[in-house]
């Protein structure tokens, strides 16, 4: 069990933590406390803060500077440019991504060798869901189990 120096007195005990050996003892941290996740998360919480836009210019000519995602996205807006970096789709904020035309088709890229007949690989036009039929029939309720 870790002993956190920063917790409470009252739960400061935890399962998984962090020991550092600093200046001839060991000091244990828990995983909130750790400094080193600490810098990181401070890091990575707001990644926009202080960013100046090189390449685009409001009305007075200045360069726009941004702090943080949602101004960033009303600058885009206002100034009609996208950030390329901030987009998923490699800077392409014109259309919404679209899935593959064979997406869903497990068969695509396969090469068909098991059935001569062309007509085995057409895809049915629709899914077969649901509840079955007949219970007894179509499912193993009444089958006994061959696992014994």
């Amino acid at each position: 069990m870790i002993t956190c120096i920063k917790c409470p007195k009252g739960r400061n005990t935890h399962p998984r933590g962090v020991s550092y050996f600093r200046e001839g003892s060991f000091v244990e941290y828990c995983r909130v406390h750790d400094p080193a996740n600490h810098r990181a998360l401070f890091a990575a919480r707001n990644a926009f803060e202080g960013m100046t836009l090189e390449h685009v210019r409001d009305e007075h000519g200045k360069k726009v500077k941004v702090n943080s995602l949602a101004e960033l996205r009303a600058a885009e807006k206002r100034y009609s440019f996208a950030l390329a970096v901030a987009s998923d789709n490699d800077g392409k904020a014109d259309a919404p991504p679209q899935h593959e035309s064979w997406a869903g088709d497990i068969t695509h890229g396969k090469k068909r060798v098991w059935n001569r007949d062309p007509a085995a690989y057409v895809n049915p036009s629709g899914v077969s869901t649901g509840l079955a039929a007949d219970p007894k029939r179509d499912t193993l309720i009444d089958r006994p189990n061959m696992t014994t």
